[in-house]
């Protein structure tokens, strides 16, 4: 067999198979000999016959379902090393029209619908992924906590997380322009960044929200206010007393 991109679609090999006829021929061929398998019409995958399995990983095959699919939301963080848990079911991805679920390799990969163009990092010629920035990425999952899997989950993330561009994360503040946004983003980056971020960026949030208080999760009950964001947070305290008896 030709020397064949471990993911490709017809575009990818008609340097190799300049004739479609030819291409099909070969395809079918291989498809059949269990060397290549199918991910969906027009990408196929290549298989490392050693293990039996395609040599692409998921973060590949998202970053290559359509020319302009990429992944954010837990998915990237768990691409820089930042997640704690691991999800392997399922895949979302973003693209700029929806599109139905797919299954391949035991992994639903699941298409949401993004009109931003900020911080898509696209590296498909050398590493085969097109992914957020690091600063999207946890944007994104502060701004949709069930995507970033769960406000504990992000809450890591932050934590282990490198110095962060705070030019970046103003630009995506103001293209997303929610209040609440800002309330979650002002509350958890003085909680865990108060001392590297100069206090200008925390006044800036604090002058975009709302008098609306909001809950920081899902989970409202033994919550307490912070009364400088008008936000309600989990009360750990509350929790303690409540396991004691």
């Amino acid at each position: 067999m030709k020397t064949l991109p471990i993911l490709f679609s017809y575009d990818d090999v008609k340097n190799i198979y300049p004739n479609i006829n030819s291409f099909y021929s070969f395809l079918n061929y291989n498809l059949k000999r269990g060397t290549i398998k199918k991910i969906k019409k027009g990408l196929y995958a290549l298989i490392d016959i050693s293990k039996n399995d395609i040599y692409a990983s998921k973060f590949e095959i998202a970053s290559k379902l359509f020319l302009d699919s990429y992944f954010s939301y837990h998915e990237a963080l768990e691409y820089y090393g930042l997640a704690t848990q691991v999800f392997t079911s399922s895949f979302t991805y973003l693209t700029h029209v929806r599109v139905s679920p797919l299954e391949f390799n035991n992994i639903t990969y699941y298409s949401k619908v993004s009109k931003c163009n900020l911080e898509i990092i696209d590296t498909i010629k050398e590493n085969g992924i097109r992914v957020v920035s690091l600063e999207r990425a946890l944007i994104d999952s502060i701004d949709n906590l069930s995507l970033g899997g769960g406000i504990e989950e992000i809450e890591l993330a932050l934590d282990s997380s490198p110095k962060l561009n705070i030019e970046k994360i103003l630009t995506l503040l103001k293209f997303y322009n929610k209040a609440s946004l800002y309330q979650k983003v002002g509350y958890l980056f003085e909680k865990y960044f108060k001392d590297e971020i100069d206090e200008s960026f925390f006044t800036f949030c604090l002058n975009k929200i709302s008098n609306k208080k909001i809950y920081l999760s899902s989970i409202h009950k033994n919550t307490k206010l912070i009364s400088k964001w008008n936000i309600l947070i989990k009360d750990k305290g509350e929790e303690l007393i409540d396991e004691l008896f």
